[in-house]
């Protein structure tokens, strides 16, 4: 099917009837580019880290840049007019509506197969060590299958942004600190100064608690909010745009 899917959905929610009746509908505003530090994931989020962990090497590659948890269209504007809230569209996504797929409301390997190039399945497997448990299936069905996203175009399209924030000097800070406490606020400007911004609001941090020691500072997550019409500009500044807070403490742990 060509371009967005045509879509004629009605789904009952909270008691009130909700449709889209057009591509047009599932216009959005912008994008989240949810990026995972591995070495973080491995110590504090097994199940977002993948079975990847336990062949993990300090040195390697995953252990030295960002890897890849997904890339999120925001709520659809047609949704958005009637009063659906957001933290629903987070929950829920693409399963919002009722399946022309039947793709099931569980996650991961329960989903179909992705049919993707062979290219474009090698280099989402290095970059996305959590696919070989299903993240990949889920990242697609739930983010970006309801908006007619073709399967090869949209995941090059998030290795293509991933490349880019691994080439950056924000990486290249974290590769350098690991194994280190650091001060939020020093993160945040180093993100800031390396993408050339006016402040870090596009940047959320989030952080979690370590089983067993209490450590509740360790950076599993870094999300980026994104412009969805100036997402072919990134990472030139216009391309950004404010988003959430984040749950990091003033001080963060990057693991190693």
């Amino acid at each position: 099917m060509k371009g967005l899917l045509i879509l004629l959905l009605s789904l009952s929610w909270a008691g009130a009837s909700h449709a889209v009746e057009s591509s047009r509908d599932m216009r959005f505003q912008h994008y989240t580019l949810a990026l995972i530090w591995q070495p973080g994931a491995c110590m504090v989020h097994a199940r977002l880290a993948g079975p990847a962990c336990d062949l993990r090497i300090s040195g390697g590659v995953s252990s030295r840049q960002w890897s890849l948890h997904g890339l999120w269209p925001s709520i659809p504007d047609a949704l958005s007019r009637q009063g659906i809230a957001p933290p629903t569209w987070w929950r829920n996504g693409c399963y919002f509506f009722p399946s022309q797929q039947a793709i099931p409301a569980a996650r991961s390997c329960q989903n179909p197969v992705l049919d993707l190039q062979p290219t474009v399945r090698a280099q989402l497997d290095l970059a996305m060590p959590a696919a070989r448990s299903g993240l990949d299936r889920h990242e697609y069905y739930k983010h970006a299958a309801c908006y007619g996203f073709k399967q090869n175009s949209f995941f090059r399209r998030a290795l293509n942004l991933l490349k880019v924030v691994n080439a950056n000097a924000f990486t290249a800070f974290m590769r350098r600190h690991r194994g280190r406490v650091v001060n939020r606020a020093t993160l945040r400007q180093a993100f800031r100064k390396d993408f050339s911004l006016l402040s870090s609001q596009a940047l959320e941090l989030r952080c979690s608690t370590q089983p067993g020691n209490g450590r509740q500072d360790v950076l599993v997550q870094a999300w980026m909010t994104l412009r969805a019409d100036r997402i072919k500009e990134f990472p030139a500044p216009e391309s950004f745009m404010s988003g959430r807070r984040g749950n990091c403490a003033e001080w963060i742990f990057i693991a190693r």
